[in-house]
């Protein structure tokens, strides 16, 4: 018996060396760009690689917000040629792949397949042709936004909304873009859309300290809701953005989950970051384990979305929230007497 049990832990002990050597011959390269750090998406990237095992170096590089470091990886990614590109946003996956008007079905990136995630939309950005598919045989990616059509109706099921109000940047193309689905939803829908934009510099960035003047414009217009689809400004100064319509007695509804998990909006409708990027690692595996052409795959999305609410702000504003939403909203800060 002994005898036997040496020979098996040999064996095993030899499959394991093999497949050790195997990995270290196979492993892959992902070269990714992000736009502020390695953030929830990017960890949900690496943790699904790291638990299903996949052979692979993950280059990070991260552009900390400043679009001039762009054409800079670009040339690194090209000169290292690694095995998949992720790109992370709007800004990023526009200067890493290009448009479709400028280089057609080709990249910037020419034979070096790319997957973009976090584009809140790819197909108003101009990166793919279709909301189904690419058309680009190099490129991928994942479509993780919630429609603005779900996000009214969220709010309603809330409270009534017939006035919605937005602060945007127009230096900002994803926040221009949700602007004018907006518009566009809002003849569908019955509500009206007031807008303000943020005064810009010479550099095209919003100018400092206008969040309470902006508000305050928006309040004199009598609007149930800010809202905040797509802005990165915004979400970088997300409590300043937040605080400041509480002043004015305005709820804030967000497509992001962290507005409502880390500062102080009311509601979002979001797919949460982490598990985009995970969504963003399955379909990675398949061009790097399975050699899928990029663009024969589907453009991905997350069958499910989470509603969040924060309860410290609704005492705070008297806007408890309703019973059928009690039932499958997930609670922010819900240490408040009478609610458990």
């Amino acid at each position: 018996m002994r005898q036997v049990f040496y020979i098996v832990s040999v064996s095993i002990s030899f499959i394991f060396a093999m497949a050790g050597n195997a990995s270290a011959e196979d492993q892959k390269t992902v070269y990714m760009t992000v736009w502020r750090g390695c953030e929830e998406a990017c960890l949900g990237f690496k943790d699904y690689m790291e638990n299903m095992g996949t052979p692979v170096n993950i280059i990070v590089r991260d552009a900390k917000r400043d679009k001039s470091k762009l054409p800079e990886f670009l040339e690194e990614a090209k000169r290292i040629e690694p095995d998949l590109v992720v790109t992370w946003g709007t800004s990023v996956s526009k200067a890493m792949i290009g448009t479709y008007k400028e280089y057609g079905s080709a990249t910037k990136l020419g034979d070096i397949p790319v997957l973009f995630m976090l584009v809140a939309d790819p197909l108003g950005a101009d990166i793919i042709v279709s909301k189904e598919e690419s058309g680009r045989p190099t490129v991928t990616g994942i479509r993780n936004r919630i429609s603005e059509k779900v996000q009214i109706n969220a709010m309603r099921e809330y409270f009534p909304v017939y006035r919605v109000g937005v602060l945007y940047s127009s230096a900002e193309l994803n926040s221009v873009l949700n602007t004018e689905k907006l518009r566009e939803l809002s003849l569908e829908m019955g509500f009206s859309l007031v807008e303000e934009t943020y005064e810009l510099d010479a550099q095209g960035k919003p100018i400092p300290n206008q969040f309470d003047r902006k508000m305050a414009a928006l309040a004199a217009q009598d609007i149930d809701v800010v809202y905040v689809g797509s802005s990165s400004y915004n979400l970088a100064n997300q409590d300043a953005f937040t605080e400041a319509a509480i002043r004015y007695g305005l709820p804030v509804a967000s497509a992001y989950n962290s507005m409502v998990t880390n500062s102080s909006a009311l509601i979002s409708v979001s797919n949460k970051y982490y598990r985009v990027g995970q969504l963003a690692a399955n379909q990675a595996n398949k061009i790097l384990l399975d050699n899928a052409q990029p663009g024969s795959l589907p453009i991905a999305e997350l069958s499910g979305y989470s509603m969040a609410i924060n309860v410290s702000v609704a005492r705070r504003m008297q806007l408890y929230p309703p019973i059928q939403l009690l039932r499958f909203a997930d609670f922010v800060n819900v240490k408040i007497q009478g609610i458990n």
